[in-house]
């Protein structure tokens, strides 16, 4: 029987252990441990964890010890308090000062309730590790945070009893006391004896007594109310549940609390609220969960259920969450069930099905009759919360998840994906063209599209498996021959298709160890082939290739062989590049005969029928051999030449060529390390760096950093080079870009703008201010006289002249001189202006002038960019 509860370390908590048994590594501090519900589920430790499934209290550790019996045994031990609770423990997790989890457990299912609920414990959790060195864990606790057990009790009592510290009681340390009688005495190192204790105890007469059992309480309902204990605390058994009754109305009232039998299996169907048809068992109503009501429901196989309010209650119509399974047995499956429908959390567990009549691919079962048989997992998991696992009693094994989230009416099931390690039970006779589903099939003869096939044109048999890349649209076939015929026995091919591809690709044989070497000409004895087209064969990377010359066609320009006999060709290919069709082989004629042998070297390139060749002759030193170019390199190869790149360091006769001594006195540098190097290219050539301020390793370049011994390459970017002053700047130090300082003159020529008339104006008639003349008199020239006509009557009127007469008319008495006065008076004047036009003499003169700016942001000349480079030593 396999364990069913365990401990494992976990994989960081073995890494911290380790790394303690290290000298100078710091040990690991255990602090505390987590108690969890596993998500209402036992769990199963696992090494991979860094938490718990579901955490539901964390405290710190009461106690770490080492074990007495075993040394390398530790023990980590949490007490949970009576007043804490609420929830199920079903997994431990032990965590270190930082908080990393160390080691995980899982353990016997239990409850821990709440006081409120009517019951209370202190409950005791241990977990135990196994180190290989207890040096490597602290095991210091903080006393403060200690609850004495039990064990930790005798342990303490039987140290003391063993021990000679027996001091006098104080009332703030144990020991021992003198004994006294008195009932009133006030003394705090006296100790009661009966007699004291029988004064005590016939004093309390009047209290409660314990036989009694609650029954000498006066008001016994005030008593109950006053201690928080009702007629719900505890739990009762109310016999069988009706017939006609369903679970759903069993909710959180007095008269459905406690416990119900069910011994009927017709009375358990789940249209009546039970979790299981035809379970029959026990319905176990208490007040618990967030909305005090829980059901916990046994069937007699051993599976067991919970479920609790999804709301307030209300009688009438009572919301529950779904049924979930928490220890099970296997529940049947039968077949109405499709495999599809099992999805919701009342599915949750495990199912069985030992019926050769119940698999059917019609009910969504990855294999059917009597291969199907097996066992269903269903359990949370998966991008959408639901997986399904299946096992055939063969041990082919199917996995599959939700494309969707869950829904019963319409629910979305992946492919079934096989991950066992044997094929399928049945066969496959179809296109292999269409084998997309990843597994591993027996392939028949019918099968079309194989990579080889057997003298009637029939697929070889054969075991295919079908792989899907993680991308889901890339897969690969393995086809793996099984037959006794030796031209067909123990071959492998494989073939892919790739992503957006609808066609796969040509089918490809993996030579094993035997077949690979006979087919390169490596080990064996290879017959030569009896043709070779140099358009079309197919070149494989590290054959060796045996043909007579004239059993060669399409061969390539210059391949001159001069006689075309049948003399043998050598051909070696040398390996893969890359995955491309391009090749580089060696050719050669096996002969005797020094003027027709011939060795050559081919680069081949395209696509078989549009290949082309790029070929080269090489020399032969062989001082027999002449040919007609009369070229011999004997004197070359034996003289100047002599050495190589990775050794020679200097010319077999010295020379300075452009500079540079190639005589060994001296490393030959073209440049040495530290020079500006101009490279057009954003990528810098094998042992150079682009300049751009970068930090070095001067122990890795020790050359460069003679140049820059401050580990520093200066940033180039947009910099220019200049030759050091004769004084005044340091090597490399840098100078800001600026104009040399200089003037500028403007001015504004003279120039005599003339007169020039002003624009026509009319001012209008204008008022003079009002003058008073005052009161002018005229001169004394005025005298004179004035005639007045008609004629004088004389004295006939009998009056006397009058007037004095002159002619015919009268005249008046002269006046005299005499003078007159005029007075002008106030007035005014008017004066016209008119229309009229000024002129204005301007003359020479200058004006200000003001020079705007102009030009770049910075001095440039005509450039090209480069990046600066600088090699590397």
């Amino acid at each position: 029987m396999s364990t069913k509860f365990k401990t494992v370390i976990t994989t960081a908590g073995a890494a911290k252990l380790a790394a303690a048994t290290v000298p100078g590594g710091k040990k690991v501090t255990l602090s505390a441990m987590a108690v969890g519900d596993g998500n209402g589920k036992l769990p199963v430790p696992d090494a991979g964890q860094t938490k718990l499934v579901h955490e539901v209290w964390r405290h710190a550790l009461n106690k770490v010890s080492v074990d007495n019996k075993n040394k390398n045994y530790i023990v980590a031990e949490l007490v949970v308090p009576p007043e804490v609770g609420g929830f199920w423990m079903r997994e431990l997790g032990l965590y270190d000062d930082v908080g990393t989890l160390i080691a995980v457990a899982n353990m016997a299912e239990s409850y821990k309730p709440e006081l409120a609920e009517g019951s209370g414990r202190a409950q005791t959790c241990r977990m135990v590790i196994i180190v290989s060195n207890v040096a490597s864990v602290e095991l210091s606790i903080d006393a403060s945070t200690v609850m004495a057990t039990q064990d930790y009790v005798d342990d303490k009592i039987a140290e003391h009893e063993q021990s000679r510290r027996h001091p006098d009681a104080t009332l703030t340390e144990k020991g021992f006391t003198q004994l006294s009688s008195a009932t009133n005495s006030t003394s705090e190192k006296l100790a009661a004896t009966p007699k004291a204790v029988k004064a005590a105890y016939d004093n309390a007469e009047k209290r409660l007594q314990k036989d009694q059992n609650g029954g000498d309480i006066p008001d016994k309902g005030a008593f109950l109310d006053n201690v928080g204990v009702t007629s719900l605390t505890f739990m009762k058994h109310n016999g069988m549940i009706p017939t006609t009754d369903n679970l759903d109305s069993y909710g959180p009232e007095e008269k459905y609390l406690g416990t119900w039998s069910c011994p009927s299996q017709s009375t358990a169907k789940p249209e009546s609220g039970y979790p299981e048809d035809k379970g029959n068992g026990v319905l176990e109503v208490f007040n618990a969960g967030r909305f005090h009501c829980t059901q916990r429901y046994t069937t007699r196989t051993g599976n067991i259920y919970i479920r609790m309010l999804d709301a307030e209650w209300n009688p009438v119509s009572p919301v529950w969450s779904a049924w979930r399974v928490i220890t099970s047995g296997t529940r049947p499956l039968s077949t109405p069930i499709d495999l599809n429908s099992l999805g919701g959390a009342e599915h949750l567990g495990i199912w069985r099905n030992s019926s050769t009549s119940i698999a059917s691919f019609d009910r969504h079962f990855p294999e059917e009759g009597s291969f199907g048989q097996g066992i269903l997992e269903v359990f949370e998991g998966g991008l959408y919360g639901r997986m399904q696992r299946y096992t055939t009693r063969s041990g082919t094994m199917y996995i599959r998840g939700l494309t969707a989230s869950w829904d019963a009416e319409n629910p979305q099931w992946e492919d079934w994906i096989a991950v066992g390690y044997q094929s399928t039970g049945w066969t496959y006779s179809g296109d292999l063209d269409d084998l997309l589903k990843p597994g591993i099939y027996s392939v028949t003869k019918q099968a079309t599209n194989a990579p080889v096939t057997d003298s009637k044109d029939l697929a070889v048999g054969s075991i295919v498996e079908v792989k899907k890349r993680c991308d889901i649209e890339s897969y690969i076939q393995t086809y793996t021959t099984v037959s006794a015929t030796d031209a067909y026995k123990n071959r492998t091919f494989q073939r892919t298709r790739a992503s957006g591809e609808t066609d796969w690709g040509e089918w490809a044989e993996v030579y094993n160890s035997k077949s690979l070497l006979t087919k390169l000409g490596v080990g064996g004895v290879t017959d030569r082939l009896s043709s070779l087209d140099w358009q079309t064969y197919d070149f494989i990377p590290g054959s060796m290739i045996t043909v007579r010359l004239s059993d060669m066609t399409n061969i390539p320009d210059g391949m001159e062989w001069g006689v075309i006999d049948t003399n043998l060709i050598n051909i070696t290919v040398g390996p893969s590049e890359g995955g491309g069709v391009a090749r580089s082989m060696q050719v050669w004629r096996s002969t005797s005969n020094k003027t027709n042998y011939r060795f050559f070297t081919v680069r081949l390139y395209g696509n078989p029928g549009e290949r082309s060749f790029n070929i080269r002759r090489l020399p032969i030193i062989d001082e027999a051999q002449t040919w007609e170019a009369k070229q011999t390199f004997s004197a070359g190869l034996s003289g100047e030449l002599s050495g190589n790149a990775a050794t020679a360091t200097k010319l077999k006769t010295a020379r300075t060529i452009n500079g540079v001594k190639f005589d060994g006195s001296a490393n030959i540098e073209a440049f040495p390390p530290g020079v500006p190097l101009p490279w057009p290219s954003d990528t810098p050539p094998a042992g150079y760096a682009i300049m751009q301020g970068q930090t070095f390793d001067k122990a890795a370049y020790p050359k460069l950093a003679i140049a820059y011994p401050s580990g520093v390459i200066p940033d180039m970017r947009g910099w220019t080079i200049k030759g050091k002053p004769a004084s005044g700047r340091a090597v490399l130090s840098q100078e800001q870009d600026g104009i040399k300082s200089h003037t500028h003159s403007a001015s504004a020529s003279n120039t005599d703008l003339g007169t020039k008339t002003t624009s026509s104006f009319d001012y209008g008639t204008k008022t003079v201010s009002t003058f008073n003349h005052g009161t002018k008199s005229t001169n004394s020239t005025g005298n004179h006289t004035h005639t007045v006509g008609g004629v004088y009557g004389g004295d006939s009127v009998g009056g006397k002249q009058r007037v004095q007469a002159s002619g015919n008319n009268q005249v008046s008495s002269t006046a005299g001189a005499h003078a007159h006065t005029v007075d002008i008076g106030q007035h005014n004047h008017t004066v016209g202006i008119g229309a009229h036009a000024h002129t204005v003499a301007l003359g020479a003169h200058g004006h200000t002038i003001t020079v705007n700016a102009t030009g770049n942001t910075e001095n440039t000349v005509k450039n090209i960019a480069f990046n600066y480079i600088v090699r590397l030593a």
